[in-house]
């Protein structure tokens, strides 16, 4: 995880499309909310979102709150085996990554940081959340993958 928050903020904080960011390590928490559940994907996002908080410029603990947030949303069962599994996980990480900003916009604004709430969410949260769900199923399979190679089985004792 360390890696990936590393590369998120020294290589994709470069990468920029119409004022949104791909966001590496939220994709890792929100999909892997998804594959696993939603005990480990809150245990990933308190980690990752730790160490971006070490990497990061804002209020500590912003990066944490915000991955939690996304976390949540995602581990739900909301709409789970309705429509193409594929439409469902679009669906929530739109809306995960959503909250993720939502709730860092509002930390800054707590902590009296400037925060124009229009601008931000217009030209910042609203294309990082269609970018980022738009990257989400590309995540899924290789998560998917580590997941099922990384279960533990369960063994009974009779």
């Amino acid at each position: 995880m360390t890696i990936i928050a590393l590369f998120q903020t020294v290589v994709l904080a470069r990468v920029e499309l119409w004022g949104a960011r791909p966001n590496l390590m939220l994709l890792l928490v929100l999909v892997w909310s998804i594959v696993r559940d939603l005990d480990e994907g809150l245990i990933v996002a308190l980690i990752g979102g730790l160490i971006l908080d070490l990497f990061s410029g804002g209020p500590p603990g912003s990066m944490v709150l915000g991955l939690l947030a996304a976390a949540f949303l995602a581990g739900q069962r909301w709409g789970r085996g309705v429509g193409l599994p594929i439409i469902t996980l679009w669906f929530s990480a739109l809306i995960s990554v959503l909250a993720y900003h939502v709730v860092l916009l509002t930390v800054l604004a707590w902590t009296r940081y400037p925060v124009d709430w229009g601008r931000a969410f217009l030209s910042v949260a609203l294309p990082s959340a269609l970018l980022n769900a738009a990257l989400a199923p590309f995540i899924r399979p290789p998560l998917s993958w580590w997941a099922r190679r990384t279960r533990r089985e369960r063994s009974f004792v009779a």
